[in-house]
């Protein structure tokens, strides 16, 4: 299940930080119990949870979401360089 998967990803990057679930918990205002949920596969974060966590974890939210598996490279790319132009979460104009 993919959701298992990206929180052992999400696990693993937390560890290679050197922070407990506690320490995530207090610089992200997410609760400890629910990082233990997402880390187990048990709960889906919010887009506004993986924002908190990517900071906490000094990483853009495109290069989370592509550690953990959500989205894959060339999707990564293509966000950093919206967010390096200013253009991230813009919707496209319209045409006509």
């Amino acid at each position: 299940m993919i959701v298992t998967h990206y929180g052992t990803q999400l696990q693993s990057l937390r560890q290679n930080c050197g922070l407990s679930r506690d320490e995530v918990s207090m610089r992200s205002g997410i609760s400890r119990s629910t990082i233990a949920k997402i880390e187990a596969g048990i709960s889906v974060p919010s887009i506004e949870m993986m924002i908190r966590l990517a900071n906490t974890l000094k990483l853009r939210l495109p290069t989370l979401l592509l550690k953990v598996g959500v989205i894959e490279k060339h999707e990564t790319v293509r966000a950093l360089t919206e967010m390096k132009n200013g253009n991230a979460g813009r919707l496209p104009k319209r045409k006509g």
